[in-house]
């Protein structure tokens, strides 16, 4: 089910343009190389200007990896039922499983694809872990917004170690894609909170 709110046709022609780039540059990333790989050709593919390229992304970099807009939707409508700091941090952590991507999410091969992509590519990784630290203050900062009790130490915690399975997942994941190997998001999502639980006891 779609809640989110329906789009202007001038916002909907520049989401599918912003989706454009980033499936060429996806392409060619996948294909040459990001390193290999230039402005002007991702352009090229999109059927757009590079000057258009630059009203959507700053980099060739960025367009591979355009951010993590279902996650951020996800934290702006999080929800937390209590002020411990376990039932906080699950909450937070059924937020970020129901944004791993269901069987049947059509994003989920391209998210699949990202995820590779950053298993072979250090400058890709360099940019998503400064997504996730983007990530990690608006968490920060919503469950400061919706918790009354838990000191700043503590919702700080509880942030970095949500953003550390989530990325350790990704990373994970990306590793056994590069090996060709099919691995559903949300079971090894799953396996990552478990694995850690039993590491710190």
């Amino acid at each position: 089910m779609n809640d989110e709110v329906p789009l202007d046709l001038r916002s909907r022609r520049r989401l599918d343009t912003r989706q454009e780039i980033h499936r060429a540059a996806l392409e060619l990333f996948e294909a040459q190389g990001v390193r290999e790989t230039t402005v002007q050709q991702i352009a090229e593919r999109s059927g757009v200007s590079s000057r258009t390229f630059f009203r959507h992304f700053t980099t060739k970099e960025q367009a591979g990896l355009p951010g993590q807009a279902r996650l951020l939707r996800a934290i702006e409508t999080l929800e937390v039922t209590g002020t411990d700091p376990d039932a906080v941090l699950r909450d937070v952590e059924a937020a970020l499983e129901g944004v791993m991507g269901l069987e049947h999410d059509p994003e989920r091969e391209e998210h699949r694809r990202v995820a590779r992509l950053l298993a072979g590519d250090s400058e890709l990784r360099a940019l998503a872990a400064a997504q996730e630290r983007e990530l990690a203050t608006r968490l920060r900062e919503r469950l400061s917004e919706r918790l009354e009790g838990p000191d700043p130490t503590t919702v700080l915690l509880v942030v970095e170690v949500a953003v550390a399975v989530w990325s350790a997942c990704w990373e994970r994941w990306g590793e056994l894609a590069a090996q060709g190997r099919e691995e559903d998001p949300v079971e090894l999502y799953r396996r990552c909170r478990s694995e850690l639980r039993r590491i710190v006891g």
